[in-house]
């Protein structure tokens, strides 16, 4: 029984030889990890200068703070901010983001169940290089993508549990999906159900599995209580109506569902979009580039991958060896129901027949309505093209070598088979490349902002700031990415809390309805006719930081409010003290 790569896949080796068993074995461990780097560097390559990287979600923290409440990512929160403690915050960033591309490479090309290094290595490349990830890094998303990253390790941990299941593999398994929840809570949900789709498929068509059923029965089980009491800190808190993300669940109705729904390409529709890793809602915020614009008839390359991906499925069902001795078969179907399971779910309320069992099932699983981004089930897609092209590969070649008898005429054949494995998805996910191809650069704080921040930290008793302008999101004049709008990195670069507008902006969807957020919201509506003063007095607010970006001079009342001094202009941020504040 076998779940791993085997050396035979990689190298011919000669029994008995051992010094080719032994170049077989050091081939067989670094070659994934140099393939995997290479690739990992072509992405990230630019960034590694000094500076931190923006995305629209991803402030280039300054400051990665311990966390005060037991919330899905509190474990996430402790690691980075002990990694801050030993590196420079940008350098911690950069370290974040190739970990999530390491990470996911090499899951996709372990959790192939069988085939050659090439195999392997295009679903290694299309896992990494495609449009999903390309969608999230550019809008910041690094825990979606964190998530993603381990979602092939779920799956391998999985079907291991599934081919020999005992207690240390089940824990294992239990790690995984713990890891998932830490990671990014929606991910958590999309692997509990790729789990599950994976443990049906192979009872329903491996008759050696169910033939230990319920033994198979006892550990799953094992593994689903390990990942819940692993998971509590933050399920319970959930589950009681007490954590954040309870809170954030209420809060989700109709108008965030329509806001955040998948998009359709404008000619080939929202099915297209899905299937070719496309529709991640913020495609029409013109926040970033489409990667349609790097890959010239995309819908194309999209056919040539979606060809290969179905000679996967049928080289992976039609197996040379009888007796499938991978596993491949339950593993190929498990692959095609899930992506029939994501592209159903992905595709969401934005087609008329499927959002009936949406709304279904926001009313009878009312976390489902955490998942208003339906894009995320394109992680399960993108998956399950890793999986299937690899077989696809085996499958081909395998076709390769009865139909051309020629030796020469075979080695130009494979040669272009090899080339296409790994030219196609390249070029699909070309727009990541090169740091994204510009788009995105490594940005500095300006001098004025740690100079502010040395102000307000010398001070004994800081009380508490607010951030000007108010706005969730920003078009910051410092940073060097195509699109410069980001979520506001007041709160993450300062060293003493700071209040800064929590706001999306976007239409339909509510604002934030904590005092502080609802009291600066009125302030600033009211602009010179509110009274600044006594009302920051009343919750603490000590100073008033007023960045020069956006509208910053639209708050140019704050001069002629009573009470509220001037303390220093620091060029690009202006320093107010409230003289009404008393500790």
């Amino acid at each position: 029984m076998s779940t791993g790569t085997r050396p035979g896949d990689l190298v011919g080796t000669e029994p008995g030889a051992f010094g080719s068993r032994a170049i077989a074995n050091r081939w067989r461990t670094l070659a994934p990890v140099l393939w995997v780097s290479f690739l990992t560097l072509v992405v990230v390559g630019p960034w590694l200068s000094s500076g931190y990287i923006f995305g629209t979600d991803f402030a280039g923290p300054r400051h990665y703070a311990f966390p005060n409440f037991p919330t899905s990512f509190a474990a996430l929160q402790a690691v980075l901010a002990l990694a801050a403690a030993a590196l420079p915050a940008d350098v911690v960033g950069k370290v974040l983001i190739v970990s999530i591309f390491l990470t996911a490479g090499l899951g996709a090309y372990f959790a192939v169940p069988a085939g050659p290094f090439v195999a392997r290595a295009a679903a290694a490349l299309i896992y990494m290089i495609n449009p999903f990830v390309y969608d999230r890094l550019a809008y910041g998303q690094l825990t979606v993508l964190a998530g993603y990253a381990v979602l092939p390790f779920v799956a391998l941990a999985v079907r291991r549990l599934i081919l020999a299941p005992d207690v240390r593999r089940a824990l294992v398994a239990a790690g995984m999906l713990a890891l998932v929840g830490i990671l990014d809570i929606h991910m958590a949900l999309i692997a509990a159900v790729l789990s599950g789709v994976l443990v049906g498929t192979f009872l329903a068509l491996d008759k050696q599995i169910r033939d230990r059923a319920a033994r198979l029965g006892a550990f799953v089980l094992l593994a689903v209580v390990a990942a819940l009491v692993a998971s509590s800190y933050w399920l319970i808190p959930m589950l009681s109506g007490n954590g954040p993300e309870s809170q954030t669940l209420a809060r989700i109705g109709d108008a965030d569902l329509s806001a955040f729904s998948t998009t359709a390409d404008p000619t080939l529709g929202v099915l297209v979009n899905v299937l070719g890793l496309y529709g991640f809602w913020a495609e029409d915020t013109q926040r970033f580039a489409s990667m349609k614009e790097f890959v010239v008839a995309w819908p194309v390359i999209l056919a040539v991958i979606l060809v290969i991906v179905c000679a996967g499925v049928v080289g992976g069902w039609k197996r040379v060896d009888s007796v499938d001795s991978d596993h491949t078969r339950p593993w190929v179907a498990g692959m095609v129901v899930a992506i029939v399971v994501a592209v159903v779910l992905g595709i969401g309320i934005a087609d008329a027949h499927i959002a009936p069992l949406i709304h279904w099932l926001d009313a009878v699983f009312p976390p489902y309505r955490g998942m208003r981004d339906a894009g995320k089930w394109g992680a399960i897609v993108a998956l399950a093209y890793s999986q299937l092209i690899a077989l696809g590969f085996v499958g081909i070649r395998r076709a390769t070598y009865v139909r051309f008898q020629s030796p020469g005429n075979r080695e130009v054949a494979l040669t272009l088979l090899v080339t296409v494995i790994v030219a196609v998805p390249l070029y699909y996910g070309s727009g990541l490349l090169y740091g994204m191809h510009g788009q995105i650069h490594p940005s500095s704080y300006p001098a004025g902002w740690y100079a502010v921040d040395r102000a307000v930290s010398a001070d004994p008793h800081p009380g508490r700031v607010v951030f000007l302008p108010w706005h969730g999101y920003l078009a910051l004049s410092f940073v060097q990415n195509s699109n410069r709008v980001v979520a506001n990195p007041a709160p993450d670069f300062f060293s003493t809390p700071v209040v800064a507008s929590e706001d999306l902006e976007i239409p339909g969807i509510r604002a934030p309805t904590d005092v502080d957020q609802v009291m600066v919201s009125d302030l600033v509506a009211k602009a010179g006719q509110g009274n600044w003063s006594s009302q920051l007095a009343a919750r603490g607010f000590k100073y008033v930081l007023l960045a020069r970006e956006v509208d910053w001079q639209s708050y140019d009342y704050l001069d002629h409010q009573p009470n509220l001094v001037l303390v220093k202009d620091y060029g690009s941020i202006e320093l107010y003290r409230n003289m009404l504040w008393h500790s």
